[in-house]
């Protein structure tokens, strides 16, 4: 049917470049598939897939909950909504139904025991542990459920304090990863250095004047930065101001770009980008979001591997702030490590390659610091932030062009969903819980040790003050 090519296209084969537009379309003929249709279940469980994309949980849960009366047995539905309720915070509904899961079938998926472990391992079903080594030490099985049946087991092992067996289970997971998504680190690293190359490259002119021809509606803030580096609780802030929209980690930046120069590497599309093509990548992006939040004077776009299109989002918007946050790098790698993400980072699957991808996201991003002559870009501590939380939301938000609003401290009452793996984090204050972290894993990080003792990364631990002052702090 159109609404799964409509989806397919723009998620599963593209996931960079969905479009808010094209997924609204798809919605649109999924929810008008007639019940006595026999599409019906499965247009109403690819509807369910595209709101949990799009980050509507409740709908997404109000769906999967009217199909699941009508299928008690569908162990597939359920898995779909206890997934939904673990997003949106609902503990218990996401448990009870990993557990009705376990119960009915153990065999069935590692997902609802890497549910359990994560949200409450204390309600892990006897036999657990056989099941889950079962499907880790099965050369056969398919390796993202290797991955997953790691990860469970490898938070079970840390929630009783066995730091080493837990890292030696992440450690297999990251292998069931990588036999299952070949990985060339020689080819990331040389994409990087082809991006340092663009930024540091004599500007002979600015692409477009800024704002010189735009549509009414809001404008952009990017909120860029390595996975688990704050980027969602830095978005949380901004978006509890009554002037911003947080739109979460959007593709249409992405979609822009490849629509008007075509596909390709980041650093190949990012060279295409001439005055003509930047003004419009800049209307059809406007466009998009104006379709979020039309009323907004601000639309965010936290999508962290934008460090890699600070060239392009420079090129397209010249007067767009740019947050870049960043965190004690061994407490980031130890992060996004021992995380099990829905499509897990490549690089991090080998340590040594890690700490290399590391050093060329630093490398990058100081060349991107250096070349920033209109202080577009605000380095932001995640440490700075959870010690002093208002003085430094204070600061970045005058960055943006945004007046104080002490609610933008109580992001967490506004009870929207975080779809990232910080979900759990943004859903109380601010707290330092997570700061050192990283240390219970210190003995066994090899190559990442020498991380915390490389010069030009130790600068960071004090963050690049912005120039940039378009409201007075």
């Amino acid at each position: 049917m159109l609404a799964d090519v409509i989806f397919r296209r723009e998620i599963v084969s593209s996931p960079g470049l969905c479009h808010a537009p094209r997924l609204a379309e798809a919605v649109q003929i999924l929810r008008n598939i007639p019940e006595k249709s026999t599409k019906f279940e499965d247009s109403q469980k690819l509807l369910a897939r595209i709101y949990l994309h799009q980050e509507e949980y409740q709908l997404a849960s109000s769906v999967l909950e009217e199909l699941l009366a009508r299928a008690p047995g569908d162990i597939s539905v359920r898995m779909l909504l206890a997934s939904s309720y673990a997003i949106a915070g609902k503990d218990e509904d996401a448990v009870s139904n990993s557990l009705a899961i376990i119960k009915s079938n153990p065999d069935y998926s590692a997902q609802p025991y890497l549910i359990i472990s994560f949200m409450r391992p204390q309600a892990m079903p006897d036999g657990a542990k056989k099941v889950l080594d079962g499907i880790v030490n099965n050369a056969g099985a398919d390796s993202g459920e290797r991955y997953k049946a790691a990860f469970a087991l490898a938070k079970i092992e840390e929630v009783q304090g066995n730091m080493q067996a837990a890292f030696e289970y992440y450690q297999k997971g990251h292998a069931a990863d990588r036999s299952g998504r070949p990985f060339n680190i020689k080819r990331e690293l040389g994409e990087l250095q082809k991006l340092r190359d663009l930024v540091s490259a004599p500007r002979q002119t600015s692409m477009l004047s800024a704002g010189a021809e735009d549509p009414a509606g809001p404008k952009p803030i990017f909120v860029v930065g390595m996975p688990r580096s704050g980027t969602t609780l830095t978005e949380r802030i901004l978006g509890a101001h009554p002037d911003v929209h947080a739109a979460g980690e959007i593709g249409d930046l992405a979609k822009a770009v490849t629509d008007v120069v075509g596909p390709g590497q980041i650093s190949e599309q990012a060279a295409r980008i001439d005055a003509k093509a930047a003004a419009r990548i800049r209307k059809q992006y406007l466009d998009a979001l104006a379709a979020y939040a039309p009323d907004k004077q601000f639309v965010t776009n936290k999508t962290p591997a934008n460090y890699l299109r600070i060239e392009m989002i420079r090129r397209v918007f010249p007067d767009a702030p740019i947050i870049h946050t960043h965190r004690h790098p061994l407490a980031t790698c130890l992060s996004i490590y021992t995380t099990p993400f829905a499509m897990p980072m490549r690089y991090s699957d080998d340590l040594g390659e890690f700490a290399q991808y590391y050093r060329g996201y630093v490398d990058l991003m100081n060349a991107c610091f250096e070349t920033d002559q209109n202080g577009q870009i605000y380095d932001l501590s995640y440490e700075d932030l959870v010690s002093d939380p208002e003085a430094v939301a204070r600061d970045y938000l005058a960055h943006c062009g945004l007046d104080w609003r002490p609610e933008c401290l109580e992001f967490y009452r506004a009870g929207k969903a975080a779809a990232t793996a910080s979900m759990i984090q943004v859903r109380r204050p601010i707290n330092q819980d997570s700061v050192q972290k990283w240390q219970r894993f210190e003995p066994y990080i090899g190559p990442l040790a020498a991380l915390a003792d490389d010069p030009d990364i130790r600068q960071w631990r004090a963050a690049v003050k912005s120039s940039r002052r378009a409201v007075a702090a």
